[in-house]
């Protein structure tokens, strides 16, 4: 059974699939669900602060969201929104660095973001994530 659960949610059908099964995996834990959502930053870089506020409010949202959609299955939720930074690292190097700070043993995420075109030039966070990860990794399909 895994204790420390990290799950990465965006708000795309895949991530909603992988909330699916984080929650009743942690249904079963002794301890709090971590979730977090990566707003990226980088990925925005010529946009205004304007738009950046308004992703960083998005991501907010997602995870109120969620923590209130745990807590009502009796779920215990840590949240924390994580952010790229121009020249700085990955999606997937951000989720990984989260998993080793909360010492996952698992790390929950969805196939199929909203990484688009994008994703097939150079790869998925999911697959980066379960070619690295120091822990085992559940990849939900939507």
């Amino acid at each position: 059974m895994f204790h420390r659960i990290l799950l990465a949610a965006d708000g795309s059908a895949a991530s909603e699939a992988a909330v699916h099964e984080a929650f009743q995996l942690a249904q079963h834990s002794s301890e709090a669900l971590h979730i977090v959502t990566v707003v990226d930053v980088y990925g925005a870089y010529y946009a205004t602060p304007e738009s950046i506020r308004f992703l960083q409010a998005e991501g907010h949202k997602l995870l109120q969201d969620l923590q209130t959609r745990a807590q009502s299955k009796g779920i215990s939720v840590q949240t924390r929104l994580l952010e790229t930074d121009v020249g700085g690292k990955h999606i997937s190097d951000i989720l990984l660095a989260e998993a080793e700070r909360v010492q996952a043993q698992l790390i929950v995420v969805g196939s199929h973001g909203w990484r688009g075109m994008r994703k097939l030039l150079i790869g998925s966070v999911a697959q980066a994530v379960c070619q690295q990860a120091h822990c085992s990794v559940l990849v939900a399909r939507s």
